[in-house]
């Protein structure tokens, strides 16, 4: 019977482990769509007066991709997938580099695939945005860093210093990378004539945090954020961390739909923390010098979750819960430490070493057997069926979506129609929230996408409005009165607009907002008129006979100005109205 190359198989599995969780995460994606703060790119990236928050990087990132491909989840989901791809490859690699071509490393990879950490910060596409990138620069500093101690070339130490400059531009976190770096140097290696390396980082930082400076608004660390984030560590540890990296956390709550967070049973808590407890102890018990990987991997874990805590997400959309992006970060950490904790580092100075008890009588056979392949495959399955689990629990959530039914309804309704002018009012609070105004409203949400009509802005005029109902759908707009003015003083006229301005009073101030000024009125031949409301000054054009002008304005309106280019073709204005335009139900009409 021919023998078995288990190295050469050890690529084969990888990549069958990877492209297996690459489905997952493909069929999960495949149910939701954008949401929330993804409209902000868009709008943006279209032109409207939007600020897109988040990290400097993540900001640039998504106005870059609204532009690219505005509202196209297949091409977000794809690049979300190759950007996942890239991790788990890297990931791969720096297994590999650490500590062999063994089918040892399959475990830890299997750690970090089948964990559902990087499952919401893989499909939401604001919070990809931020946790994918900043897996990449970890994995790459590590990576860079310990090529570089291997084969003493600059290249990789740059490319090391470049990830820890770049990551900063996505969480002021990576300020500590070469922190700990510097501590797993000096548990696994030597310091002895590194120093040009910790130059090269400490100047990766300086230039990382003056980036983020410059090209942010605020300072570089989010200092205003809710403190009620870091007051939950321990329970987004037990919730959230421990189960996920087990396969967890099998249930979840909704948040704010289509979002869920992490919702075990406390037996389903406890009995993830008593796994991971006993994996930590078995590692410790079996080998000297375990315990300084776990303690490392700690100390790393507890650094994300503290930057995380102070993250702009509470800031950008204060209706999200604590912890609705479970930190994907720690489960890298995790895999890794498995692999420290676990397996010796190929090239380093010896730092695990088997305790007596396993090299000789019971211990030994009980090591033999717990290291069998089979028992790994059976770890590794188990983790797997966990993560379906969980990945088909969030995507009942994931799937209920009230923008995705909302833009489409308004895409199947609208697409052709440039005859039609719509009015920008804010959507219904699940499709996007009144707390990321101004970039509630229809102009945001249908942002890039084509063959749509116009959307009214402020300053410009129209002889009749289209308006979205609850449900999407374009219906006429009808103007519901806030205040309106009296009957004008010219009998069979109301208000005569000639040789001089029409100062039409209102029945009351309005509030300091964005107004749909209706003027009904009559004109013998066409003009074009002056319309002066609250803070905004337009001209609009008047046809022949009895019609309705609709301005949008801006500011407090107590009384209307009215002035016509031509004084010899005069209008009569019959009543202004100043309100919000909204869709007339279908039965109404």
């Amino acid at each position: 019977m021919p023998r078995v190359d288990r190295e050469a198989v050890v690529p084969m599995v990888a990549g069958i482990l990877v492209a297996l969780s690459l489905l997952v995460r493909l069929w999960t994606a495949s149910g939701g769509w954008f949401l929330r703060q993804d409209f902000l790119a868009a709008a943006a990236a279209a032109g409207l007066p939007v600020d897109v928050p988040g990290p400097p990087g993540a900001a640039a990132l998504a106005r870059v991709m609204a532009s690219l491909a505005p509202m196209s989840w297949p091409a977000f989901v794809a690049l979300e997938l190759v950007g996942q791809l890239a991790v788990d490859l890297l990931l791969y690699g720096l297994l590999v580099q650490l500590f062999g071509r063994r089918p040892a490393v399959l475990l830890p990879l299997a750690v970090y695939l089948a964990s559902s950490l990087p499952l919401v910060g893989g499909l939401w596409w604001s919070a990809a945005l931020v946790q994918l990138p900043l897996q990449l620069a970890l994995l790459i500093a590590v990576t860079g860093h310990v090529r570089h101690l291997r084969t003493g070339r600059t290249g990789a130490m740059a490319a090391s210093a470049l990830a820890v400059a770049v990551g900063l531009l996505f969480s002021t976190g990576m300020a500590l990378v070469p922190l700990l770096l510097l501590v797993g140097t000096a548990l696994w290696g030597t310091l002895a004539g590194s120093r040009q390396v910790w130059l090269a980082q400490g100047a990766a930082v300086a230039v990382g945090l003056a980036a983020r400076a410059l090209s942010s608004a605020g300072p570089p660390v989010d200092v205003s954020a809710p403190a009620d984030n870091a007051r939950d560590l321990l329970g987004t540890l037990m919730r959230t961390v421990l189960p996920g990296l087990v396969g967890g956390p099998w249930e979840w709550s909704p948040a704010v739909l289509p979002l869920a967070v992490p919702d075990p049973s406390a037996a389903s808590a406890t009995a993830a923390a008593v796994a991971v407890a006993a994996v930590i102890l078995t590692t410790v018990l079996v080998h000297r010098g375990a315990l300084r990987a776990w303690l490392l991997a700690a100390a790393t874990t507890v650094v994300v979750l503290v930057s995380g805590a102070f993250s702009p997400t509470a800031a950008a959309d204060p209706e999200l819960p604590a912890g609705v992006v479970p930190p994907a970060v720690v489960a890298l950490v995790a895999a890794l430490g498995l692999a420290l904790a676990s397996l010796p580092v190929r090239g380093a100075p010896t730092v695990l070493r088997r305790r007596g008890w396993v090299t000789r009588g019971a211990g030994r056979r009980v090591l033999r057997w717990a290291t069998r392949p089979a028992l790994g495959a059976v770890a590794v399955t188990a983790l797997g069926a966990g993560l379906l689990v969980s990945s088909s629990a969030f995507g009942q959530h994931w799937s209920d979506n009230a923008a995705h039914e909302f833009v489409d309804a308004a895409r199947a309704g609208l697409t052709g129609r440039t005859d039609l002018v719509l009015v920008d009012a804010p959507v219904p609070e699940a499709v996007i929230p009144g707390a990321l105004a101004p970039a509630h409203t229809t102009a945001a949400v249908l942002a890039g996408a084509p063959g749509l009509p116009w959307v009214l802005q402020e300053g410009e005029s129209a002889n009749q409005l289209t308006a979205l109902d609850p449900a999407g759908r374009p219906q006429l707009a009808a103007v519901t009165a806030v205040s309106t003015s009296r009957t004008g003083p010219e009998p069979d006229c109301g208000w005569l607009v000639g040789a001089d301005a029409a100062d039409v009073p209102l029945s009351r101030a309005t509030s300091d907002d964005s107004w749909i000024v209706k003027v009904s009125y009559f004109a013998g031949e066409a003009n074009v008129v002056r319309v002066e409301a609250g803070d905004t000054v337009t001209g609009a054009l008047v046809g022949t006979g009895l019609h309705d002008l609709y301005v949008q304005v801006s500011g407090s309106v107590d009384r209307v100005v009215l002035a016509v280019e031509d004084p010899a073709r005069p209008i009569c204005v019959g009543v202004v109205t100043v309100g919000r335009a909204l869709p007339i139900p279908p039965d109404a009409k």
